[in-house]
């Protein structure tokens, strides 16, 4: 597709030429394509200005151009970039480096390319030359690029070098501690530090950008950073001396609108320089026809060079979004794909169309005004307006623009074949003669796409010597496509593969046993003779196959080249291996009778069509499926068709109906199981019955439902649903398994009236669900039936095991995880499933399998459902039932855990939190509205399947309300339901003991809850749990009721507690808990819930949760260090309340400890923030070092969630050492004290830390720091670290609060040369206070 685009490239600049004697009327409007577009601008901002932006076209390029481009693609001996305005340029091995290397990439098998720039790369060229490239008897320029900086910066001096600007550099070296850089130059080099951490890893040779920091002209060293944010943010500032030979594609600079011209903006910029930016480069990639009026004059931009021409002095700027963050602009459209509803943004009548074109994300396009029609269009904004919708087919793209380039011709959209993707083996197409050679002829599609046609097959003739007359230049031929790999296509002129009727075998895993199809002969041997097929598929042929007399020899029968029909007998596509039979005959006894309406056959597939699947049954006769045949479901129907081939093989399908020598048949659940009951005749028909059947027309009026034949039903609209509906079209459609109950058979007018509505026909067992879940197993299997799928991976990921993955993305519906032994299979762990756990991208989880479906693992982190599984996979069986002890139509609660489209995984809890599923709809009711369930939510359901009885292996759940049971009187139940009440003490007996919470079971199927806070008085210190056992009976007081949910209608557990206190007092059991009475500095006892990286949440009661940071844990770094190990569910947590969020009904805890005593809370202190409130000055506190600052900056230590402190230099150790940074790493955990907290001028906090041991421990003694500048005195010893040397003095830091200068001539008794090497940053000095307060002498 890169050379047709410079094809196309090519062909425009002739359309202009060809059409510039039509437009030479028009010149006064529009766009004068050679005056104007044909030569660069590069004068002043003053005089005659341009009325076009200067654009970059093959007519104007020239040698030492500077452009700016993108590497797209990166080859053994060159390297192709495409440049502004959708050129490509080509970079010979030569040209790629003035560093000598080796070729040493693996991935490039030696390439010197590879080891200098990747593929989407930003590089700054310049033009050697340009040159015809004749190919195919066209004449095509090519030019000719330059990466060397020798040439790209040559004249550059460390003059020109200011800091702040990016400059693209080649390593020259990888040292220990940076890398040496080379700028094409040996007046200076570079060098450039290695990153804490490096994203991308960085080798020698490679170009690179980066950005000066420093400059040494002493040494004539550049320091630079890699710094990706700094680099895209740098902008080039005004320097006396600099010349245009200095501006380099990709700088970018401050710029003000001078003009606005007819396709984009002129600029000035750098106080003398102007540059234009044409439309496709301006700062909205979706240019409008009003785009002028965003650009006002004097308007401040910032913009990045595209090209410098040095002989015009015309630059070319872009104002893109994407390429002034140094980011290639995204191409979301394929090339030759077609994009029906394109909207146009803006005509231009000369030179084309700007459109939008809906891809995933909107891009940019354009049509050239020669693509827009394949006639002459004179008025395209009257064809075309602002606005409209067009379909539009993509001939390339702007890479550095990212701006698609399409086609509105019809021509486009004709042809089967645009581009090489479009071309499929066996494909007939039309093609023209380009050139005829001695090994074949070159032909080409109508789309411009070329293929070989061999000389072999250019005639069905034995040993063709010499092309055909039939082969010549220009001539338009029908050929076959034979293969296709890569951009290689061959074809094939015989005739007998050409007009073959037969179907194509292109792959081994089409070859089903029995096909017919036509191959060609490759080779003839003794024991027999090679076949080839499409696509390279080959097949032998055994003697015996060949269908020759005994004696006859193969090659005076056959010969090579020559098109047989084969058969296949036998294929093994794993190992490629495929025989064949020239004998059509297979030697099967053909059965006279055929298959009756009403019976259970098998099937094969032979062929599929848009509507229907074509079988074989039996072998011998034929049937049909239909589409909405294939599933009860109406979702899978599509998704079975989808995976359907020939040879795939239906166990059981129902014959419907015949249709000549044809069978209408069906492949649905619920008419195979009830084959039996479904009548076929009007005489089977009883009033009463529900029956199931299909439906096989709506009309306005009502449903007509098929049974088996010709037997049909109807169903008048008002007995089709339950409530009003405006068209039945809304709620049922064609081929819609349903259920029936039948009103009325009249046998006299053979007509029967039916009734359709859910509440009259509802399924009274799970049906609908199996067979929902046995086939979505049947299309996982066929979906994962590769050889590179392994077969136990529906095992592996059983409903309720423990499997373990890792986290490959966090997205917005959930936790996608991968899986190492099953990369087919995605595990997907919604939100509300994570259980409180944090996780990150790359880390591994261990969760438990909920669902299995299309290959999505659905997989919960919450703490109960992976504690009911013991280590070894197998679920626990302690003292409460087990999944085997549940039984049919029993009545038991259940938990949502899932939400799909068509079911909810529940979980019941009752019984070791078993997984299971309940429908969402039924057969009547698949289009209609269902019922809403929330994640979480309680319901009530009845066993409808066991999984060791069900054919999905699945424990199936109804909804209570679609459940037709209850062999305990309602009425009865609901009297002794109301016999309890809030404050009612009532004897329950304890049947679960969870690490958070009791369960018990009380009255007459009814259960109830004790919260761990619901046990122990608040200041008992014993684990409230320690002394209940499962099987105890206790007397509790009812605290809540239990919460009736307006959804499902049922009655969730109850609230009960067995507080001694309220036990003895029954009003104290009546208390609302409505209202949140704790306050700041209270001391509180809470339960841990769940323990995260950061955080560990805890219930304070039934409605109030609280939090504890990780660093409000403990002051002490080891126990920081083992966060997440100190605590556990359920365990006793003592802190002090510091936050109070009344809206949540949150708290937030610091852990209680000595430093934590009210006693040491100093009311007098006033609070500096709501974030600071609790740090106060003198507390001793725990922190993690965020960040270590360059030089003598210190340390930022966090100190809460939103909380930062600093740590000066002088204040991280006790002792006067050289280094004190040493042994210290950012996320390090320190103990810290607060040596101040004050409010910054711009609103901020400040905090001020130390580190130093002593002072944590309120020592004096050892290496003291002056705090104040009155505690010095004349004479006085003192050390310090130097903070600058400059030619005021050197500054030496005494103490955080108090530092000391001394003039250059107090340095030593000695002259000192260099004071800055001498007294370098950081260095430890000690000297004596002279007489003056702000002088010493340091020796």
């Amino acid at each position: 597709m890169a050379e047709a685009r410079t094809e196309a490239e090519v062909e425009f600049e002739k359309e202009e030429r060809r059409g510039k004697k039509k437009r030479k009327a028009n010149t006064s409007s529009g766009i004068d394509g050679d005056d104007d577009l044909g030569t660069l601008f590069g004068g002043a901002t003053t005089g005659k200005l341009p009325r076009f932006a200067n654009r970059i076209t093959l007519k104007n390029i020239s040698p030492s151009m500077k452009l700016w481009g993108v590497v797209i693609e990166v080859n053994q001996k060159d390297i192709i970039v495409s440049l502004p305005g959708g050129m490509r340029g080509f970079v010979r091995t030569e040209e790629v480096s003035d560093i000598a290397l080796h070729g040493n990439s693996k991935d490039s098998e030696g390439s010197v390319c590879a080891e200098v720039v990747h593929v989407g790369q930003l590089v700054p060229c310049m033009v050697l030359q340009v040159d015809d490239d004749k190919k195919e008897g066209k004449a095509h320029k090519r030019v000719w690029l330059s990466l060397r900086l020798s040439r790209m910066y040559k004249g550059l001096s460390l003059d020109a070098i200011q800091d702040g600007m990016v400059l693209t550099a080649q390593v020259k070296s990888v040292e220990d501690h940076g890398y040496i850089l080379y700028f094409g130059v040996s007046a200076f080099s570079g060098f450039m530090p290695k990153a804490g951490k490096e994203t991308v890893k960085i080798e020698s040779g490679q170009l690179i950008q980066c950005v000066v920091k420093g400059i040494d002209k002493t040494r004539s060293i550049i320091h630079l950073s890699s710094d990706e944010d700094l680099i895209s943010k740098s902008i080039i500032k005004d320097l006396k001396g600099l010349s245009i030979d200095h501006l380099i594609p990709g700088m970018m600079m401050s710029a003000r609108v001078h003009s606005v011209l007819e396709n984009g903006v002129m600029l000035s910029f750098l106080t003398y320089f102007t540059g234009t930016a044409d439309i496709f480069n301006l700062l909205s990639s979706f240019p409008s026809g009003n785009w002028k009026d965003d650009y006002s004059k004097n308007k401040k931009v910032n913009a990045r060079i595209l090209f410098v021409d040095p002989s015009t002095r015309a630059v070319g700027l872009t104002l893109n979004q994407h390429l002034l963050r140094l980011n290639v602009p995204p191409i979301n459209v394929k090339v030759g794909e077609i994009y029906d509803k394109s909207r146009v943004l803006r005509v231009d009548k000369k030179a084309g169309l700007f459109l939008e074109i809906p891809s995933p994300t909107p891009s940019p396009g354009f049509v050239s005004i020669h693509d827009v029609s394949d006639k002459d269009v004179k008025n395209v904004e009257k064809k075309f307006r602002e606005g409209s919708l067009t379909r539009v087919r993509v001939l390339g793209v702007r890479h550095l623009e990212g701006v698609a380039l399409g086609t509105l011709k019809d021509s486009a959209f004709e042809g089967s074949v645009f581009t090489h993707a479009d071309v499929k083996p066996g494909m007939v197409v039309r093609a023209k003669v380009v050139t005829v050679e001695p090994f074949g002829a070159i032909v080409q599609f109508s789309s411009g796409v070329k293929a070989l046609c061999p000389l072999p097959h250019m005639s069905e003739l034995d040993n063709i010597v010499k092309p055909p007359k039939k082969f010549k230049a220009g001539a338009e031929l029908l050929f076959r496509v034979l293969g296709c790999k890569s951009k290689r296509i061959t074809v094939t002129y015989k005739k007998s593969l050409v007009k073959s009727k037969l179907e194509v075998l292109a792959s081994y895993a089409d070859a089903k046993i029995g096909l017919v199809t036509h191959g060609w002969i490759t080779k003839i041997e003794k024991h027999g003779c090679f076949v080839r097929f499409y696509n390279g598929v080959q097949g032998f042929v055994s003697r015996s196959e060949l269908g020759l007399e005994p004696g006859i020899e193969a090659e005076s029968v056959y010969h090579v080249g020559q098109v047989v029909k084969c058969r296949i007998v036998s294929v093994v596509p794993t190992s490629r291996k495929l025989y064949v039979s020239f004998t059509m005959s297979s030697n099967r006894v053909i059965q006279a009778d055929t298959a009756k309406v009403g019976t259970i056959v098998s099937g094969v597939v032979e062929r599929l069509t848009p509507a229907t699947v074509v079988v074989s049954v039996n072998g011998f006769s034929k049937g049909s499926i239909l589409n909405e045949q294939l599933a009860d479901h109406h979702g899978q129907a599509a998704q079975l068709k989808n995976l359907l081939k020939p040879g795939h093989e239906f166990n059981q399908l129902l014959v419907l109906d015949t249709e000549g020598q044809n069978l209408v048949l069906s492949a649905k659940h619920s008419l195979i199981n009830t084959a039996n009951d479904i009548p076929s005749e009007i005489s089977q028909m009883q009033g009463g019955a529900v029956v199931h059947g299909y439906i096989c027309n709506i009309i306005e009026a009502g449903c007509f439902v098929r049974f088996l034949g010709h037997l049909t039903g109807f169903s008048p609209k008002d007995k089709a649903v339950d409530r009003p509906i405006e068209k039945l079209s809304d709620v049922f459609c064609v081929g819609q398994s349903v259920r029936s109950h039948v009103l009325n058979v009249n046998a006299e007018s053979a007509r029967v009236k039916l009734s359709l509505q859910q509440s009259m026909c509802s399924s009274p067992d799970c049906s609908f669900i199996q067979g929902y879940f046995l086939l979505d197993q049947k299309i996982a299997a066929l979906k994962y039936s590769g050889p590179s799928t392994s077969h136990d991976w529906v095992k592996y990921f059983g409903i309720g095991s423990l499997v373990k993955g890792e986290v490959g993305a966090v997205e917005e519906y959930g936790v996608i995880l991968n899986f190492k032994d099953h990369p087919d299979v995605v595990g997907l762990i919604e939100h509300h499933q994570l259980g409180g756990s944090t996780v990150k991208v790359g880390s591994s989880v261990k969760g438990l399998v909920v669902d299995l479906s299309d290959g999505v693992v659905n997989l919960s982190l919450k703490p109960e459902l992976v504690g009911s599984v013991s280590k070894d996979g197998k679920k626990k069986k302690r003292h409460r039932a087990a999944v085997l002890d549940l039984e049919l139509r029993e009545e038991v609660n259940a938990v949502v855990e899932i939400v799909k489209d068509s079911y909810v995984v529940l979980s019941v809890p009752e019984y070791n939190h078993a997984i299971g599923f309940a429908p969402l709809m039924d057969y009547n009711s698949q289009l209609l509205p269902q019922h809403h369930y929330d994640n979480g939510q309680c319901i009530t359901v009845v066993v409808g399947s066991i999984p060791s009885s069900d054919p999905s292996g699945r424990l199936i759940l109804l909804p209570k309300g679609s459940a037709q049971d209850s062999n305990i009187s309602s009425s009865k139940r609901a009297k002794k339901k109301s016999d309890y009440k809030v404050g009612s003490l009532v004897e329950a007996e304890i049947i679960d003991i969870k690490p958070l919470e009791v369960i018990l079971k009380f009255g007459v199927n009814l259960h109830g809850r004790i919260h761990i806070t619901e046990v122990l008085e608040e200041d008992c210190s014993e684990h409230p749990f320690s002394k209940l056992k499962i099987g105890q009976k206790v007397h509790a007081r009812i605290v809540a009721q239990a919460e009736h949910s307006a959804k499902t209608g049922r009655n969730l557990k109850w609230e009960l507690s067995i507080k001694p206190s309220l036990l003895k007092d029954l009003e104290e059991s009546t208390t609302s808990e409505a209202e949140l009475n704790h306050s700041i500095n209270d001391i509180i006892r809470a339960y841990v819930v769940k323990v995260d990286t950061e955080w560990v949440w805890l219930t304070v009661s039934r409605k109030v949760m609280a939090h504890l940071f990780i660093l409000d844990s403990s002051v002490e770094p080891s126990e920081l260090k083992e966060f997440q190990q100190r605590y556990s569910v359920g365990q006793a947590v003592k802190g002090r309340i510091i936050g109070v969020n009344r809206e949540k009904r949150l708290l937030r805890l610091k852990a209680f400890d000595n430093q934590c005593m009210l006693e040491n809370i100093d009311d007098t202190q006033k609070t500096v923030s709501s974030i600071a409130e609790h740090t106060k000055e003198g507390d001793i506190i725990g922190g993690r070092i965020q960040r270590i600052l360059p030089g003598v900056g210190g340390l930022v230590i966090q100190i809460g969630p939103h909380l930062h402190g600093r740590v000066h230099y002088t204040e991280i150790v006790d002792s006067w050492v050289p280094e004190p940074l040493s042994g210290i790493h950012e996320g390090q955990f320190v103990k810290c004290k607060v040596l101040a907290v004050s409010r910054q001028a711009e609103g901020s906090v400040r905090v001020d830390l130390s580190l130093r041991s002593r002072k944590l421990d309120n020592l004096t003694t050892c290496a003291p720091r002056f705090e104040k500048i009155n505690d010095l005195c004349p004479g006085t010893e003192v050390k310090g670290y130097v903070k600058n040397v400059n030619p005021k003095g050197c500054f030496i830091m005494l103490s955080r609060m108090v530092e000391a200068r001394i003039i250059l001539s107090n340095l030593s008794d000695e002259y000192v040369e260099n004071p800055q090497k001498d007294f370098s940053v950081g260095m430890l000095v000690q000297g004596r206070l002279d007489l003056a307060i702000d002088k010493c002498t340091y020796n």
